[in-house]
């Protein structure tokens, strides 16, 4: 599965192009719905927008990616003023190199980040596990290399290393918000329908110009790569 979004655990009514507009994207151009099945995986330039059992979704290629940082991002800052108190949550998948990753903030304090793929191993790791994360880790060991494998009771001569559980991970988290695994959420992927935009950015959007980390740097090379590989396989 690929998808990228970022999940705010309120309900609060708002006006969503407002909420567009304060994370610096203009211009917007109504372009209808879609499921979210589709939603969450948007192209280049598109958002999409809505609700889902007490959450806001918010679909985008870009935004979630800015949150993949130790420091709270510009991103996160701004969701965090218009909704205080509140758990704010980037998901992404890429499963072409088995990119995976999410952060968890809340009144602009970073609670949870882990990003990793298979180009770069387990890159950002910061902040203490989270409840739905702990099944899985349970299931894991350091190997004599120093690196974390995964050895689950159908394989337990296959273990398996953290980017292939990576998806794994991301499924469960979104748990804490959608009351089931993402990969389980049939309703929100098949029956939900979330709008979408097009946008411009903001000439001067500060909030798209984070001073590159490691760790980010690691996932735009990965974006790369996976387009790369997407385009080979096309031609």
């Amino acid at each position: 599965m690929n998808a990228s979004f970022i999940l705010i655990n309120s309900a609060k009514d708002i006006n969503e192009q407002d909420v567009l507009q304060q994370l610096g994207l203009h211009d917007l151009q109504y372009i209808g719905t879609t499921i979210g099945e589709n939603a969450i995986c948007p192209d280049d330039n598109t958002i999409f927008i809505g609700r889902y059992k007490g959450n806001w979704l918010i679909c985008s290629e870009e935004l979630p990616f800015t949150c993949l940082q130790k420091n709270v991002s510009p991103i996160e800052k701004v969701l965090a003023s218009l909704f205080p108190d509140t758990e704010i949550c980037a998901l992404v998948l890429q499963s072409t190199i088995n990119l995976w990753g999410y952060a968890v903030s809340k009144n602009h304090k970073k609670i949870r980040i882990r990003l990793g793929s298979s180009v770069h191993g387990t890159s950002l790791d910061d902040g203490n596990p989270l409840a739905e994360e702990i099944p899985l880790l349970s299931k894991s060991e350091i190997d004599t290399t120093g690196k974390r494998i995964y050895i689950f009771d159908e394989f337990p001569d296959e273990p398996l290393e953290e980017d292939q559980v990576g998806e794994n991970f991301v499924f469960e988290v979104a748990k804490r918000y959608l009351g089931t695994p993402l990969d389980e959420a049939e309703d929100l992927l098949f029956e939900t329908e979330l709008r979408g935009y097009t946008y411009q950015r903001a000439t001067k959007n500060k909030l798209l110009k984070n001073k590159l980390g490691r760790p980010l740097v690691y996932v735009l090379i990965t974006i790369i790569i996976a387009y790369w590989l997407r385009y080979i396989k096309v031609v």
